[in-house]
């Protein structure tokens, strides 16, 4: 999993080199992401949108997936904009994306100036009404954290957050079903994530089908090939490649014989 200091960084570093970077090996102890799959998130927790307005997380949740960011840094945000730019899925039409700062610090007005610049950036119509900036008092930022299972941490002696990279796929009524790590992701993932956590009501054809060739594997927060279903579809494929090509080649040995009596007709007339 991927971790951070002030920054976010794209990868942990090993058992071996956190021990030599301590004292800071105690603050890596500290920070992560301990996955709790199918956990229910506190939709209780009460919060401030980017407008000012105390609203509780409940309101965000009921039709549609939803992508939880917990942030402090862009780099989450920009990785994830990336990902949503290159799937069908829209935000505000198939998933509403709500993003929550750590840091009590942070106010609406600088939750707006996010918003406003992460939309700008995702340039698809309806993002302004289903992409969501809250921040709120740290009791209902911890509660939620440890609900997910994201660890962070604050030195006051520096000033910096230590925190893991990574983005939360939530079902529509509120339950964790998949982690995706690090400030970049595939569109492939997110985009079987959310297929996968709205039960497949979201998604085409090809989406569903593509559910059945790849499955989601929590130990790296990716998908897979699934190679039982991948060698049933190339099955599948093969025998119903094989029954056309025979019945191809019987109707032409039908339609020989016709045109060779047909043909020695023409040639005795």
């Amino acid at each position: 999993m991927a971790l951070a200091l002030g920054l976010c960084l794209a990868a942990a570093p090993s058992a071996a080199l956190a021990q030599k970077l301590s004292p800071m090996s105690d603050v890596l102890k500290r920070v992560g992401v301990d996955q709790r799959l199918d956990a229910q998130a506190p939709l209780d927790l009460e919060f401030v949108d980017e407008a000012g307005k105390t609203v509780r997380l409940a309101d965000y949740f009921g039709s549609r997936p939803v992508v939880l960011t917990l942030v402090q840094c862009t780099q989450v945000l920009s990785g994830f904009i990336k990902a949503s730019q290159a799937i069908p899925q829209e935000i505000g039409r198939d998933y509403d994306v709500v993003t929550v700062s750590f840091d009590e610090r942070e106010t609406s007005s600088l939750a707006a100036e996010k918003k406003a610049n992460c939309v700008r950036v995702y340039r698809r119509p309806g993002a302004a009404a289903g992409w969501h900036f809250l921040t709120g008092k740290k009791p209902a930022i911890d509660r939620l954290a440890d609900a997910v299972g994201f660890r962070y941490y604050y030195d006051e002696a520096k000033d910096q957050f230590a925190h893991a990279s990574a983005i939360m796929v939530l079902t529509p009524d509120g339950k964790v079903s998949r982690y995706f790590y690090g400030i970049e992701y595939f569109p492939r993932d997110l985009r079987l994530g959310l297929v996968d956590s709205s039960a497949g009501k979201i998604g085409s054809p090809v989406d569903q089908i593509l559910l059945l060739c790849y499955h989601y594997d929590p130990m790296t927060g990716k998908y897979g090939l699934a190679i039982s279903w991948a060698l049933k579809v190339t099955g599948l494929a093969t025998f119903a490649a094989l029954g056309i090509f025979l019945w191809i080649s019987f109707r032409r040995e039908i339609r020989m014989p016709r045109l060779t009596r047909a043909t020695a007709g023409e040639r005795l007339g």
